[in-house]
């Protein structure tokens, strides 16, 4: 008897280990394929893209384009001067010449037209560019005389800053410029953010912070109606200026030429600025010239 229950037992031990032995190679066989599975997909998995480097700004030529990311604000802060423009919204056209590398800081030309939507340099001015090394900046929407000043400003202001972030760019060789009313922008840029640019090129328009003698002016008013010339001026923004280059571009075809005139001999002139006048015969109503560009730049440089 107690024989027979002895076999018994061993034949459920025997039966039992068998069957987790059996359950062992069962589970071993279903997990066989899964590990396969992985490995092979782990194998066939192509290895993780590198993130793009700076793949907007290894752009070359004209284009138009938006900055992103927060505004940023220069050291000083003017009234005259909307700071709060958002750049992933505010669009511009840039130039940036086919040999910039980034190893080389370039200089930086922005630009302020009359018009509010223009894409392209003036006539003759990208020879000069590039030959310079400068890049050319421009507001392309909402930046003409129909807008206001201070928008037409915090405008050059952003240019200049997002330029500075994005690019490499010598801070002592920033400069804004403009035609007609956009001139008379540059020039404002001269005094209320002369921490910023530091040399003007205004192509058929200037003001003063006082009114100057009329010798040569026919028409002393705007087409609005307004005192033609004259600007709003602190003390400190007097005294900034002083440290800035102004370019005055005028030609004897330019309807403003008499005004340019009054307003550099009785203004710039008079109160000791550091200022030159391009007078050019025959010159309309116009951009400069590339003979003139380049004369005004080795003024400013």
């Amino acid at each position: 008897m107690k024989k027979a229950i002895l076999v018994m037992v061993l034949s459920l031990v025997f039966a039992c280990g068998c069957r987790k032995h059996d359950s062992a190679k069962q589970e071993s066989a279903q997990q066989e394929p899964a590990k396969q599975q992985a490995a092979q997909s782990k194998i066939e998995q192509p290895p993780p893209a590198a993130p793009p480097e700076s793949p907007r700004w290894d752009r070359k030529g004209d284009f138009v384009t938006t900055f992103d990311g927060l505004a940023l604000a220069p050291t000083r802060r003017d009234p005259h001067v909307s700071y709060g423009l958002d750049p992933n919204v505010e669009r511009f056209f840039l130039h940036v010449p086919e040999d910039y590398t980034g190893e080389t800081a370039y200089g930086l030309i922005v630009f302020a037209d009359a018009d509010s939507d223009t894409r392209q340099l003036p006539d003759g001015w990208q020879t000069v560019l590039d030959q310079r090394k400068f890049l050319y900046y421009i507001a392309v929407q909402g930046a003409g005389n129909d807008q206001s000043s201070n928008r037409r400003l915090g405008l050059a202001v952003l240019a200049a800053l997002e330029m500075m972030k994005h690019y490499r760019i010598d801070p002592s060789r920033v400069y804004a410029a403009g035609f007609s009313g956009g001139a008379r922008m540059a020039g404002l840029l001269g005094f209320y953010q002369a921490d910023l640019f530091h040399g003007t090129i205004q192509n058929c328009g200037a003001d003063f912070y006082k009114p100057v003698p009329t010798q040569a002016a026919t028409s002393t008013v705007d087409t609005a109606g307004n005192p033609y010339g004259l600007l709003d001026a602190t003390d400190d923004e007097i005294a900034g200026a002083r440290g800035v280059r102004f370019a005055l571009i005028t030609g004897s075809r330019d309807f403003r030429h008499g005004n340019i005139l009054d307003i550099f001999n009785g203004g710039f002139a008079a109160e000791g600025f550091k200022a030159k006048l391009f007078d050019v015969p025959g010159m309309p109503h116009d951009t400069a010239d590339a003979q003139t560009l380049s004369a005004a730049i080795d003024f400013i440089e």
